[in-house]
Parts: structure tokens; sequence; C-alpha cells
């Protein structure tokens, strides 16, 4: 765990770039509240300490505000904060035309000790969803260049494991058809951008076995976890969280698989668990962006080297980039060929295909 003494001035200005980027490149909209409390935050020193208990390499304003959404979830309705009126998903009336920042401010000073408490101890592990729109047309080609046959499927940085039920969605690119489980209540949306389109089948890849690997997982029994995995939702993307708890509830019927531990220890030894004549296809999104730079080598090392005698693809949807380009990477007896497939917006509603 990194900390961070209260009593030393953060890297202010590193604090303010990340929150100013966070606002204009991801939320975007100035209207949405974190942008308008981003705006406001980046001019306030003693918020900018508190929010100095980030650790290393997590997303800053995505931690820090999910942490305040967290704690007013877990509050008495009874008796709201004043800065509850100001969270849409939190109110039938939010309150849009009062200024939120100086009740945001309060509630941050107030509840300073448990925010730094969750800065220090929990993870921007967003799990989302809608992200499989990317993965099924990216898994569809995998399974070409392997002419149908079947493969391993290996997630890293899994959360909960909901990206691994890919195959019970259904999917809708906004031209007529619809892919995967049509029966499905979970259908996801994401529209087509340029003009190449990816080639899309009825049929989904066989994958022979499936599992997640994650650092922290997030058990989908555990009420508090999938709380914190709501937390993570914007207060105004409402559609998405019911997504999301639809997800959850799928889930439960159907636990995914998601193993404890560092992918730099775990996936070697799941590549050596693996029958070497068995292509096998790792996947992760906005995972390695919160490795560090030495972290991310080794991964790639890893897989250089262990794919001796054997074929491993890795596809990535990671921010080195924005928007995030979806990057599939091939590794064949320590031979690596890279090739883009789109580039995509990090919550699934639309991506542009080049391959």
């Amino acid at each position: 765990m990194v900390e961070s003494n209260p009593l030393n001035a953060p890297d202010t200005h590193k604090l303010i770039q990340r929150f100013e980027w966070n606002a204009r490149h991801v939320i975007e909209d100035p209207t949405a509240l974190y942008f308008r409390l981003s705006r406001e935050l980046i001019g306030d020193g003693k918020l900018l300490v508190l929010a100095s208990n980030v650790p290393l390499h997590q997303p800053a304003p995505n931690l820090f505000f999910s942490a305040v959404h967290y704690l007013l979830m877990r509050e008495n309705p009874d008796k709201p904060s004043p800065l509850r009126e100001f969270f849409p998903d939190l109110t039938t009336s939010p309150n849009t035309y009062s200024d939120p920042y100086p009740a945001f401010r309060e509630f941050c000073l107030t509840h300073a000790v448990e925010i730094r408490k969750l800065l220090e101890t929990r993870r921007v592990q967003v799990n989302e969803i809608g992200r499989c729109a990317y993965f099924l047309p990216a898994f569809q080609v995998v399974a070409q260049r392997i002419s149908g046959e079947p493969f391993a499927l290996v997630e890293v940085g899994s959360s909960a494991g909901l990206n691994l039920l890919w195959d019970e969605y259904a999917y809708d690119y906004g031209e007529e058809m619809i892919y995967g489980a049509r029966d499905s209540e979970i259908t996801l949306h994401c529209r087509l951008r340029g003009e190449k389109r990816p080639r899309l089948y009825a049929e989904f890849p066989e994958v022979c076995v499936r599992f997640g690997i994650d650092l922290h997982p997030n058990d989908v029994l555990d009420e508090d976890a999938m709380l914190w995995l709501r937390a993570l939702v914007w207060p105004e993307q409402i559609e998405r969280a019911k997504r999301l708890e639809k997800a959850i509830a799928l889930a439960r019927k159907h636990p995914p698989l998601v193993i404890e531990g560092d992918a730099l220890d775990l996936v070697p030894r799941a590549i050596e668990a693996i029958a070497p004549d068995m292509p096998i296809l790792l996947f992760h999104s906005f995972v390695l962006n919160q490795f560090s730079s030495q972290a991310r080598a080794r991964y790639d090392a890893l897989l250089v080297q262990h794919s001796a005698g054997r074929l491993i693809y890795d596809l990535s949807l990671e921010p080195k980039e924005w928007p995030a380009p979806l990057v599939l990477t091939t590794y064949k007896d320590g031979k690596v060929s890279e090739k883009q497939l789109a580039v995509c917006d990090h919550l699934g509603r639309w991506m542009e295909w080049e391959a």
C-alpha cells in the first residue's frame, strides 16, 4: 500500500492535471456532476491533500469520487446528507440549479477519515460489461485465425468476472441484427463509427475453459463488494447502473471463476497448466494502465517467454492513447506481432473498427 503523509504537501500539480484531464476527456459533459465538482476541486488545497492518499497508478478522480459516492449510498436515507440531493441516482428530484461544491466539500471534510481509508484500500475495478461489445468481434477474429478451433480464455484484472459471462449477453450494433444470446435480459448497445465494420457471426467462438485473475477479486456474493462496484458508476448513468445490477444477478446464478493473485505470478502458471496445443487468449481492459512501466514490460516478457512451442494471443484495451485502442498481439515461439483492431469509447458506447 502506498501511503501519503497528510502533513506533507501532495504533488498537487499532478493531481490538478489528472482531475482536469479526466473531466475534459473522460467525463466530457460540462453539466455532469463530477465535471462540475472537478472544476472547483482543483483549486481546493485541503481536498487535494485528501486526494493525495490515492495509491500510485490508481486513477485519482475515479477513486476519489467513487469513495464519496459509496459513503452516500451507505448512509441512512432517512437522515440524508445535503450532498445527496445532487446525485441523480440517489434521489428522485436531483438538485440541478444550486452549486454542489459547498455540500461536497463539507461532506469530504466531515468524512475525511473514512474517505482516506477507502482511498488506501479500494481499487478502481469498474468491471464494465459494455466493453464486451468490443471483445466479441475480437474473439471472432481469433477464432477465424485458428480455424474455429476451441481456445482457452483468461481475463487479467477480472474484478467480479462479469466480462467472463460475455456469451450470456445480447449485442446490438445498431444495424438491425441482434447478436449473441438474443433472449438475454442484458443487451449491450454499441454504435459503429467510421467506414469499416467488424465481421460478426451468429455463432459464438468456442471456448473450452475460462477464468479470471485479479489481485483483489470482487465476490459477486459479497454485498459490500458489489456496492463498491455500483459506486464506481457515475451518478447520471442510471441505465448503466441497472445493467450492472442485472449482470451481478446473472453472475450470482452462474458464478465466474476468478483466481486471486498477482497476474505476473499467475499468468505463467495458468499458461503452463493449459495443454500446449490449446491456443490461449488473454484479455484485459484498463488494467495494465494501473501497472508500473516495469511491471508492464515484465508482463510482455513473460508472454514472449511462455510462447515457446505454443500460440498465445493478448487482447488489450488500455488507455495508452485516448480514445483507447483495442490491440491484438500474437505470441508464437518467442515472436511477436501486433495489430490494432479498433479505437473504442471506454464505456462501450461506440467503436471504430480498423482491422
